[in-house]
């Protein structure tokens, strides 16, 4: 995708690394729309993660990921991706020691780039409704509130990249015309 230390729009590539396309992301996404992405039948032929940061900051940073598909299996991805949303109003998630619940609600798409888009607000559960230790036991569902975070995807070509809310426009446009740039044909 981009070598670390590239510049794009005001960020800087802090790392890339290969992603595990059948391993949960770090916002623990609903499962129905993890197989939407990685299903057997139309698996990633390769996925990268970016870590971005602003120019001259340090930090963390917001991992952006991107997907490798045919642009055909791309089209069937985001198509499955809007037919799992509904199913992931309300879901269990396990981080280490902590088992929670969320919800995705369906988003208008903040960026207007790419060839498609599709946006979700990740829904949380009210502070201190999780259950900490043992073992998970799936929780009821029940009233989850906003502000959760928005994640987007946008599909450009046969490429999806996953981006979070605090990435900015300028970003996205940039990252789209490089894939339309290196795009063959």
């Amino acid at each position: 995708m981009l070598p670390q230390g590239t510049d794009v729009a005001g960020y800087r590539v802090a790392s890339v690394e290969p992603e595990l396309t059948d391993q949960p992301t770090p916002d623990r996404m609903c499962g129905a729309v993890s197989s939407a992405i990685t299903s057997p039948d139309h698996a990633p032929s390769a996925a990268t993660r970016l870590t971005l940061r602003p120019v001259g900051e340090t930090g963390q940073g917001e991992s952006v990921v991107s997907y490798s598909f045919s642009e055909d299996d791309a089209k069937r991805v985001m198509k499955r991706i809007r037919a799992a949303l509904p199913s992931c109003a309300h879901y269990n998630a396990w981080y280490a020691d902590l088992y929670t619940r969320h919800g995705l609600r369906p988003a208008q798409p903040p960026y207007r780039v790419g060839d498609d888009r599709i946006s979700y607000r990740r829904l949380d559960p009210p502070p201190g409704d999780a259950s900490a230790g043992g073992s998970p036991v799936p929780m009821a569902p029940g009233p989850l509130q906003e502000p959760g975070r928005t994640t987007t995807f946008v599909r450009t070509g046969g490429v999806i990249t996953r981006y979070p809310a605090a990435v900015p426009q300028a970003v996205v446009e940039d990252l789209t015309n490089r894939f339309r740039r290196a795009a063959p044909g």
